[in-house]
């Protein structure tokens, strides 16, 4: 086996961030791994140009993503690293689409097996306190948000999400952790689903009880590791996230902290869904106008796409407002209600 070398020093980042991020590695301690190092921060970048929201999972990052535009509508171009259609599932292969299902009793358009046995979105969230399944728990958060609104908020995404070749012109980029691996960002923000240092812990003493490897807990202690390091100049971070050993620096901005609303807050919030704009796109007599207002014609339906077809049209969406919502022609949407056998 070739020896290990640590990098010990690092010219994306400065002091601070590096302090945080060896921190993070230290919990590591827990793990009875101890193999402490210095990382130093010799980084002097001062932009912030270039704006990243990171994630350790699709669905955290989507809700994030939700919960940006709604405060931010005047945002026109963002940019999602990888697959869009791909932040709509979990690890496990289940959709968002299937829990909205559920929710509307729609129990016949669900896909995924686990989700089709449940009754109820109220047995699914039992499901979830005994499993700690947090995809899931984030599905079924997003659902009880957001509802029937939920097509429209990821069409608006979709409309506003720019191709890979512009995505410098993102105003915002969204990622998880695993597509942004060797990225940077001159300013980074972490979604509140990483690993936590009060779930190290606990992790770790159920894990010994079981004589269980913490090969994973290790895996997700790294995934924490890389997001703060993606950041040239600026973190903003959940204060759920911070090591207890570490203090950001009084007056520093390379450091700022979110914190999660108080259940007195969440009470006082509006429970409405936030409704984004219709779009109503020009009539188009080129092809280019065509293509514009047409923007998915030519791609491959997805499963997303079926399901999210299936649903509108039992819910007696018309062939017009089918062809507006996915950018497709009214022969395409005619074509595809046929081969999937749907019927009023």
């Amino acid at each position: 086996a070739y020896p290990t070398r640590h990098l010990s020093a690092s010219f994306r980042f400065g002091p601070e961030i590096a302090d945080l991020a060896r921190c993070v590695l230290n919990w590591k301690e827990f793990l009875d791994v101890t193999d402490p190092f210095k990382i130093t921060g010799l980084g002097k970048h001062t932009s912030l140009q270039s704006r990243a929201m990171v994630a350790r999972t699709n669905l955290g990052l989507l809700l994030k993503a939700i919960e940006y535009l709604a405060a931010n509508p005047a945002i026109q171009k963002i940019y999602f690293e990888g697959n869009f259609h791909s932040y709509t599932y979990a690890e496990d292969g289940a959709s968002l689409y299937d829990v909205l299902n559920l929710y509307n009793n729609k129990r016949y358009l669900i896909r995924d097996r686990l989700i089709k046995e449940m009754q109820s979105v109220k047995e699914l969230e039992d499901y979830i306190s005994k499993t700690e399944d947090p995809e899931l728990a984030m599905m079924v958060e997003i659902v009880k948000k957001y509802g029937n609104e939920i097509p429209k908020i990821i069409q608006n995404l979709k409309d506003k999400h720019l191709k890979h070749d512009n995505k410098q012109e993102a105003e915002m980029i969204f990622s998880t952790v695993h597509r942004c691996k060797g990225m940077e960002y001159d300013s980074v923000e972490l979604a509140n689903d990483f690993i936590t240092e009060e779930k190290v812990k606990k992790t770790v003493l159920e894990l010994k009880k079981e004589n269980l490897s913490f090969t994973k807990l290790n895996e997700e202690i790294n995934l924490l590791y890389v997001a703060i390091t993606r950041t040239r100049n600026q973190l903003i971070i959940p204060e759920t996230l911070l090591p207890t050993q570490f203090t950001p620096e009084a007056g520093s901005d390379k450091i700022r902290l979110t914190r999660e609303a108080q259940p007195e807050e969440i009470r006082q919030e509006v429970k409405e869904p936030v409704l984004f704009e219709e779009k109503h796109p020009p009539k188009a007599y080129s092809v280019e106008a065509f293509r514009s207002r047409h923007r998915d014609a030519y791609k491959a339906w997805t499963p997303a796409c079926d399901s999210e077809l299936t649903g509108l049209f039992l819910e007696g969406a018309s062939v017009k407002q089918l062809s507006e919502y996915f950018g497709r022609t009214n022969g395409a949407i005619r074509s595809r209600i046929a081969k999937l056998n749907l019927e009023r």
